[in-house]
């Protein structure tokens, strides 16, 4: 008897579809993939903007009375949220449908679940280490020790984030930890285990769960490095700096036409950060914290040595509205700014962060007309399925679609780390 499985096969495939694509994923599975989550989508555009919590200063007096005193001003910021491109795996159909019939849906659509987190993964990577505005451990020592993974934790609680935490490292660093990691994976060695519990290195460690991914990504140090110097007075005042957390400065020292690239961290060595709650410097060892942010884009210096980055992490310091500073003082011309890692060198950073660090939304597609078309929202993200043809290739093909939007909710809460 022929099968009769032209109807709603979308809906019988994307159902397949969805456990095994969440089953494969690991940084998809810390973001908050429901933050951004009906803020976008088709109708809202490329990006979207998403409110900033307020923050308030604290009055002390000794008898109450508080009409010398000024209240709180509440300032409106906004985070905002962009759309990526679509990212699509295609199948024949009769491939699907021979699947259907052997009830193998699962083992055939496997490599296209994975390929997708794989990719998806990859970008979210990318966009987190670029945003990254904390730097933990010595750039390109190896992770060997596990207090190389506890201080970020420290680090990160010393500064005010709180929630969920993880850390997330090279697969190789497992190797390196292999001495002491006796006693802390998750143990469990169930042979249909996710992807999320075979990443899994210790539930609790410092304050971190701890997991491996083939997804973090690398970035090279353009061929500028050492010392330079801050180039003019930027504008570090809460109301400038609220809505990117992000922070353009021109620096001079460099040669001509040297570079500093996406994803390499810069050190103000005078400028310290703060606790994010109480506003005192954060300390490690008697030592003051500095103050670091992440290049988000190239940049290449004039002929005269000068160049403009703008680097993620806002070192605010706002007289007028001090409950929202983030570091000990003002950036200031002819600040020494240190340029970390070696020129034209490779480095794969692990991460550590806050659930709350970055979002991660799906832009919920509607169906395509006039084919069997199928979209289904679970868990923060939006799939579409569709079951289509090529009249002039004469075939039958199944595709899957994503459009994903991402917005980095607080540069303060993520963390790029090495060894010490």
């Amino acid at each position: 008897m022929a099968n009769n499985l032209d109807k709603n096969v979308s809906e019988i495939v994307l159902q397949k579809f969805i456990p095994g694509f969440m089953d494969s994923a690991v940084l998809l599975n810390t973001v908050d993939r429901q933050v951004i989550q009906g803020d976008i989508n088709e109708n809202s555009g490329e990006t979207v903007q998403l409110k900033r919590p307020h923050q308030y200063a604290v009055e002390r007096t000794s008898d109450g009375d508080l009409s010398a005193a000024s209240t709180s001003n509440l300032i409106s910021a906004t985070a905002t949220a962009t759309t990526s491109n679509m990212a699509t795996v295609w199948v024949e159909w009769k491939i699907v449908e021979q699947a259907l019939e052997l009830n193998q849906l699962d083992q055939i659509l496997m490599p296209a679940q994975k390929k997708l987190v794989s990719e998806l993964e990859n970008e979210l990577g990318t966009k987190m280490v670029q945003n990254a505005g904390l730097t933990s451990g010595t750039i390109g020592t190896k992770i060997d020790a596990w207090g190389d993974v506890a201080y970020p934790g420290a680090l990160m609680n010393s500064i005010g984030v709180d929630g969920e935490m993880f850390a997330v490292m090279n697969p190789f660093s497992v190797t390196n930890l292999a001495d002491t990691q006796s006693g802390l994976a998750s143990g469990s060695n169930n042979l249909v285990d996710t992807a999320w519990k075979r990443a899994q290195i210790s539930g609790n460690f410092g304050g971190l769960q701890a997991f491996t991914s083939n997804s973090l990504t690398s970035y090279t140090v353009g061929t500028a490095s050492g010392a330079v110097a801050v180039n003019g007075t930027p504008t570090v005042t809460y109301t400038a700096l609220r809505n990117t957390y992000q922070l353009t400065l021109d620096l001079d020292g460099l040669g001509a036409a040297e570079t500093i690239t996406a994803g390499t961290q810069l050190e103000f060595p005078a400028t310290f950060m703060l606790n994010q709650q109480n506003k005192e410097t954060v300390d490690r060892d008697g030592a003051a914290v500095p103050f670091v942010g992440t290049v988000t884009t190239d940049a290449t210096a004039n002929g005269s040595g000068e160049i403009s980055v703008t680097i993620s992490g806002a070192p605010i310091f706002d007289a007028t509205n001090p409950q929202y500073n983030t570091v000990s003082r003002a950036i200031a011309d002819n600040d020494v700014v240190n340029i970390l890692g070696t020129a034209s060198t490779r480095y794969q950073p692990a991460l550590a962060y806050s659930k709350d660090y970055f979002g991660m939304g799906t832009v919920d597609l509607d169906p395509l007309v006039g084919w069997d078309s199928t979209v289904i929202n679970e868990g923060g993200l939006s799939i579409r399925c569709t079951k289509y043809s090529d009249a002039t290739a004469n075939k039958q093909l199944v595709r899957f679609d994503i459009l994903p939007a991402y917005v980095c909710m607080n540069p303060f809460f993520g963390m790029q780390f090495f060894g010490n």
